[in-house]
């Protein structure tokens, strides 16, 4: 067991969950009791939790590749680059996922099992580590910037009140 895992995630049939060490990898394990490996596949997503919609399963892999699986297959749908390392999980709100790599760079594409389509992106900061927080439709996150040469942490909220 590594000290990076990553939190498991559930449809109710099965157990989601990824790893880096000592296999790359993402299970899906059945929820029964009986322990039975559904499917498998060696997809390296080893800090960022995933994401469950509609009967997909979404991650962003170490690389950068935003990916899309059938959750009770495990067939791939899709997988498209979106670039930089990520730390932060993903977020769902509505139809739309929230991924910000560790540049400051979020983001924001449909969930979907059709393609990615990527509907914004935008930058807050130069190193984002944190997972964003969503309520009553205002995004958070903590970013860091670097001023007058020294390293300082912000809180920041996004989008129009009321």
């Amino acid at each position: 067991v590594s000290s990076h895992d990553t939190t498991t995630v559930t449809d109710g049939a099965r157990i989601f969950t990824s790893g880096g060490y000592p296999k790359n990898h993402v299970s899906a394990v059945m929820a029964d009791g009986s322990g039975k490996l559904s499917w498998e596949n060696n997809s390296r997503t080893y800090v960022p939790s995933m994401l469950l919609h509609e009967g997909t399963l979404h991650a962003v892999l170490d690389a950068g590749v935003a990916i899309c699986w059938d959750s009770a297959t495990g067939e791939e749908l899709w997988k498209g680059r979106l670039g930089g390392t990520f730390s932060s999980s993903l977020v769902l709100l509505g139809d739309r996922i929230y991924a910000t790599n560790e540049e400051g760079q979020t983001f924001i594409f449909r969930a979907s099992r059709e393609k990615l389509e990527i509907l914004a992106q935008n930058r807050l900061g130069e190193n984002v580590f944190s997972t964003p927080a969503i309520c009553g439709g205002l995004l958070y996150n903590r970013i860091s910037i670097t001023e007058n040469g020294k390293r300082q942490e912000y809180a920041v909220c996004v989008g129009q009140p009321g």
